[in-house]
Parts: C-alpha cells; structure tokens; sequence
C-alpha cells in the first residue's frame, strides 16, 4: 500500500475519533448493461461498444461516504487543506476501470486483457465521453455520488457541497498516478472560485447572449 493510502486512513480515523462518527464505508456501484457475472464480461458481451454499455441508474447504488454521525449524516473524508483544494483534486473514479494486472498481463484471461494496451483502451475511454448516454446522464451521475453524502471533512474541518464544484475529467495522471498509460474517467473537485466584478459581468452578457453577437 502506498504511503499516501495509509496516512490517509489514518486521518480518516483520526476525524472519526474527535467528531464520534460511525466508520461506514462505501462506494458507488453503477450497474451497466451486458450480459455477464462482473462489468468486464458485460463490456465484451457487447463487443465494447461504448454507445451500447450504458448505466443502468435506477440499479445502479451511487454512495460514496467515509464516516456516518450519530444522526445518520454521511460524510467524505478528503486529507486535503482548503489551500490544497484551490485547484482540482481527485474525487472519485466511479466509471469502470480496465487495466491488466502487472502479473497476470497477457496470460489471456479476458477480465485483465480486455483490451489488447492503454491505447485501445483510451479510445474506448474518449468515445464513451461523445456518446449520447454519456451527454444525457453524466450530470445525473455526478451529482448522485458527490450528492449521496454531506460534504467533505478536510484538515480545515468540515466543508458543505455549496463551496465546492465537481466535474468529470479524463485523467492522464495529473490528477492521481494511473496504471501503465490507463487513462481514468474521474471525478475532482476543488473550492469554488470567488470571481470579480469583471468576471461576473462577462458571465451576465454571455448568459443574455450579448457577447454571441460580437463573436
């Protein structure tokens, strides 16, 4: 395990232990369409076809939390300081990742050689992100996970959803390190931007259409 998981854990407990929260942990679970025992065999009974494997939202259980209160309130535990947090810092990887395992790579088990390098498996990656499913439901996933809990418990304390944004990425390894070039769908996150008069004109006249005129 690398250090950053364990020092991590260990901060976890440590907000447990002073807030007298519950240790409860989860993560999403999308259920995709296919036909298969686990995600992988769904994606190749459809001949990895990112138009064809979409979530199924309604099967689908969208709980991320680290911590539940003596209330049932859930929260995320993020070891992050407000300053970490002014630029974005990974989330979640929710979407199902596909990476060979380095010791059982190219040994034809079709869970880890699904896809034959990094390279194909990007471009399922990117084509998923222009399909219709992904333009019609990406909010609707986004916002079910990050919503499911109450904010974010951070080493400045706690952090309510309304001063923070989300949004989907492709992680390339800025974000977080990435298995052999295996590109991750990823949510991060970071504390809302306060903007200046002129940024709050500018987003005023792009809403009323105004700039569009001059474009």
């Amino acid at each position: 395990m690398q250090l950053r998981a364990k020092t991590g854990y260990s901060f976890e407990r440590k907000v447990r232990r002073e807030e007298g929260f519950e240790r409860y942990i989860k993560a999403p679970r999308i259920k995709w369409t296919g036909e298969g025992k686990n995600n992988v065999q769904k994606l190749l009974s459809l001949n990895k076809n990112p138009r064809l494997f979409k979530p199924i939202i309604e099967e689908s259980k969208f709980t991320k939390a680290d911590a539940r209160g003596k209330d049932g309130t859930l929260y995320e535990i993020k070891k992050y300081s407000k300053k970490d947090i002014l630029k974005f810092k990974l989330y979640s990887e929710p979407i199902i990742k596909v990476a060979p395992s380095r010791s059982k790579w190219g040994k034809g088990d079709p869970y880890y050689d699904s896809f034959k390098d990094s390279d194909e498996y990007n471009r399922f990656i990117r084509k998923l992100t222009r399909t219709m499913w992904w333009r019609k439901y990406n909010k609707t996933l986004l916002e079910n996970i990050y919503k499911s809990n109450s904010g974010i418990f951070s080493k400045d304390g706690f952090i309510s959803h309304k001063d923070l944004e989300f949004k989907w990425v492709i992680n390339k390894g800025s974000y977080a390190p990435i298995f052999e070039g295996y590109h991750r769908l990823t949510i991060v996150f970071r504390l809302k931007q306060k903007l200046g008069w002129n940024d709050r004109v500018l987003i005023f006249l792009k809403k009323i259409g105004i700039l569009n005129k001059y474009k």
